[in-house]
């Protein structure tokens, strides 16, 4: 067990609960469990806060009831550039601080078209104060390291940042880890989500039960002193979505040592 890093704030993704939580009876059981695990932030999918675009103090308020605040919002990206700016103003006034880029949005070879239509959602984001980062994920335009440092390299560093998604640098960055990714890429990268992967049970694993290699994990997010949010993330569960994201949240907070003092 580490002494806990205080700087660093858990928050977790409501996949868990549900791609589209749209409907509020929904969505605040997973705010209200959330809460109760410990968790002091929350990432919504963009189909979960579409009804509560023109409602941001609302959405705000459910939140402060229960001690959370907005981490971000995932947006599929498209060319629908209206959408996101009406989605980075909900972001912004909501108190959020980031737009996480994530969706199937071209291939390699589209690559000269796609990179200028990422980079024009964060510059809407940009100018509503709210930081994008690109999700280098299974299938996506940035899947390998190598992919996902040319994405870096080929975008401005004034609109663009980077994640860290420690399942999917496991699976996909192979012959390098996520602790190497992050190491290369400190200064870009803003946004650490913490989920696990293993063959048996792919994304659908607790952190901590997966093959990320979590001790290197956390010596390069203090090696390089990371502030930001730490964000658990689990695709799907045969247990109880509480019961897991538990699970991950406790292996954090106890034993790697993040996330505010232990009980």
């Amino acid at each position: 067990m580490t002494a806990n890093d205080s700087q660093n704030r858990l928050g977790v993704s409501h996949i868990l609960w549900g791609f589209d939580l749209s409907s509020f009876d929904r969505f605040k059981v997973f705010l209200d469990e959330a809460a109760g695990i410990g968790y002091e932030g929350i990432v919504c999918f963009d189909t979960t806060v579409m009804p509560w675009l023109d409602r941001a103090d609302e959405f705000k308020a459910a939140l402060k009831q229960r001690g959370l605040d907005l981490v971000g919002v995932i947006l599929k990206p498209g060319l629908d550039y209206k959408g996101t700016d009406r989605l980075a103003r909900f972001i912004a006034e909501a108190g959020g601080e980031f737009m996480i880029l994530s969706g199937r949005c071209g291939t390699e070879e589209e690559w000269e078209i796609v990179i200028p239509a990422l980079e024009r959602h964060a510059a809407i984001a940009k100018r509503h104060g709210v930081k994008t980062v690109y999700h280098h994920h299974t299938g996506w335009i940035a899947e390998t390291m190598e992919q996902t440092e040319r994405l870096l390299a080929d975008t401005d560093p004034e609109i663009m940042d980077a994640m860290l998604d420690c399942g999917h640098a496991t699976k996909d960055f192979v012959g390098h880890s996520a602790a190497e990714y992050f190491r290369r890429n400190h200064e870009r990268i803003h946004y650490v989500e913490f989920k696990d992967w293993r063959p048996e049970t792919d994304l659908n694993t607790e952190v901590g039960r997966g093959q990320c290699d979590w001790p290197a994990v956390a010596q390069v997010l203090r090696e390089f002193d990371y502030r930001g949010w730490i964000v658990v993330e689990q695709n799907f569960t045969t247990r109880t979505p509480k019961e897991a994201a538990s699970e991950s949240y406790h292996f954090i907070r106890d034993y790697l040592g993040f996330g505010g003092a232990s009980e």
